[in-house]
């Protein structure tokens, strides 16, 4: 990716990043140290400290660039909805693109899922606040279909979006650890998702369509 266009700090993160990166696939998540990322960057420990300030905002930078796919997806679906009329399909196709976010880079994702856990439970601060923001992508998705009246809107939406990315989390970071397997990532997934949606589905024809969707589940 070019640089062109970026500034020098933004230069400067981007070269962090790619060395966290490296340092991850090839060594393991024990290996990453800000001293290594000044080795493998090439830039002062002072100038990694001045753009990260701990190892643990490396650790989530690298979480959420690799699953801004889901940010994308949400984007995508807002984007259906407000453009024309709301298919069906749209549920799978938004499940789809969250699954392939985990399964396109599991060797990189994987160990940064389980340091973002790991951080969230310690009640690390920087964590708190990027979870923050993806379950507020979450609600804004939603508090859009209520306004497409494709939902309910006399429901408590925030609480609905913090249990969907709250549980969607729980389940991937189980799935990071070895727990549970690529079908479980799916099939849990999807749950925790449509069943919500189907609370919420105004229309009993989308209603019935979340439903068959986990049925599908089901039998294969």
């Amino acid at each position: 990716m070019s640089n062109q266009g970026l500034s020098s700090p933004e230069i400067n993160r981007k070269r962090i990043l790619e060395a966290a990166r490296s340092l991850i696939l090839n060594e393991g998540m024990e290996a990453l140290s800000m001293r290594k990322l000044a080795q493998e960057s090439g830039l002062a420990l002072r100038t990694i400290y001045n753009l990260f300030g701990a190892k643990e905002h490396v650790v989530l930078a690298i979480f959420e660039q690799g699953t801004e796919g889901i940010e994308k997806a949400l984007d995508d679906v807002e984007r259906a909805m407000c453009e024309g009329e709301w298919q069906p399909s749209y549920y799978i196709i938004l499940l789809r693109a969250m699954e392939k976010v985990f399964f396109d880079n599991q060797k990189l994702l994987k160990p940064a899922i389980q340091a973002s856990a790991s951080l969230h439970r310690m009640g690390s601060g920087a964590a708190h606040e990027m979870h923050q923001r993806r379950t507020q992508k979450f609600l804004n998705t939603l508090n859009t279909a209520v306004d497409k009246e494709l939902l309910w809107g006399d429901v408590d939406l925030e609480t609905a979006a913090i249990l969907m990315y709250r549980n969607y989390f729980s389940v991937a970071a189980l799935w990071a650890e070895g727990e549970l397997s690529d079908r479980d990532l799916v099939v849990q997934g999807r749950y925790n998702i449509l069943t919500i949606i189907h609370t919420f589905v105004r229309d009993p024809v989308r209603q019935k369509k979340a439903l068959d969707l986990l049925r599908e589940l089901k039998e294969q």
